[in-house]
């Protein structure tokens, strides 16, 4: 098949395409599809047909437009393999579907590793990002060296929808409510370190995901006291300046920040019953969350 300005191939009848042999490479994450429809209301299913045998393997379900343009097909779940690309499309009979090339495969994200989802490198509230929309993207991000006092890995996460790290077994979640720009850490081990990320969006909801993991420093939360609507603890000199909150459920109850000296003061609106403390991390510092009993 041409990429270019070259022949297309017009299927019509729900003719389901069937793509030369490619081998997808290690680190390959998309492969550019040229594609449309004329008319509207048609979807294509995209999987990958192993050359060695076995079901085809689903890709993603495109909407094409009516004019012929290109569109990204996640492959990092058939890297290393040597495949055909199967594209099925479902719409009412008679209806066009014209394919003007596949190919070649390439690296949105250099030096992730990507196994599932389509990775979109795209300006999201103010700073260029991983954009996450309406699914899950499951990545590994590249090697980070870690100096000085560095144990954790943090990533800038902001959206609608969970995400979740993890490095060497441990797992630490995050919970997106479309607010502002939260960190996400996972603690590392080793002078050089990689957190895997599984970013899955609300319903019809977008993630966004900042596209460099970066070296932090941890956090203590020592001397945690509550007495009559307020909690006080010790963060320590190095955190000064971080916000803390008192969550009852996924209700804050209360939040201050971390003052110059290391100490937080936190009025808790009468709250009672468990409770948990959670230090935010930042860029540098990765926040640590402790469980608290509140006395209303």
């Amino acid at each position: 098949m041409v990429l270019a300005d070259g022949p297309v191939i017009s299927a019509s009848d729900n003719t389901t395409v069937l793509g030369p042999v490619v081998a997808i490479p290690q680190g390959a994450q998309v492969m550019p599809v040229i594609i449309g429809v004329p008319g509207a209301n048609a979807f294509v299913d995209v999987r990958a047909r192993p050359e060695g045998g076995g079901p085809d393997i689903p890709l993603i379900t495109l909407v094409p437009d009516r004019g012929v343009r290109s569109m990204d097909v996640p492959v990092g779940a058939v890297a290393g393999q040597t495949v055909r690309i199967v594209l099925d499309p479902v719409s009412s009979l008679g209806r066009r579907l014209l394919v003007g090339g596949m190919g070649p495969v390439r690296a949105v994200l250099p030096g992730w590793s990507v196994t599932a989802g389509l990775p979109v490198v795209a300006r999201s509230w103010g700073r260029s990002a991983i954009r996450v929309d309406d699914g899950t993207l499951t990545a590994t991000t590249p090697g980070v060296a870690l100096g000085g006092a560095s144990r954790y890995l943090g990533v800038a996460v902001r959206g609608s929808g969970t995400v979740v790290a993890s490095a060497g077994g441990a797992q630490t979640r995050l919970t997106a409510s479309n607010g502002s720009w939260t960190w996400l850490h996972a603690r590392v081990a080793g002078a050089e370190g990689r957190i895997a990320i599984t970013a899955t969006t609300t319903e019809g909801g977008v993630l966004a995901l900042g596209p460099v993991a970066t070296p932090a420093h941890g956090v203590s939360l020592s001397a945690l006291r509550a007495s009559a609507g307020r909690v006080t603890a010790k963060v320590g000199p190095l955190a000064a300046g971080l916000r803390v909150q008192v969550r009852v459920g996924a209700r804050i109850v209360g939040t201050a920040r971390v003052a110059p000296t290391g100490m937080v003061s936190i009025a808790t609106s009468g709250a009672g019953g468990r409770g948990t403390v959670v230090v935010l991390g930042d860029a540098s510092r990765a926040g640590i969350t402790r469980a608290i009993r509140l006395t209303g």
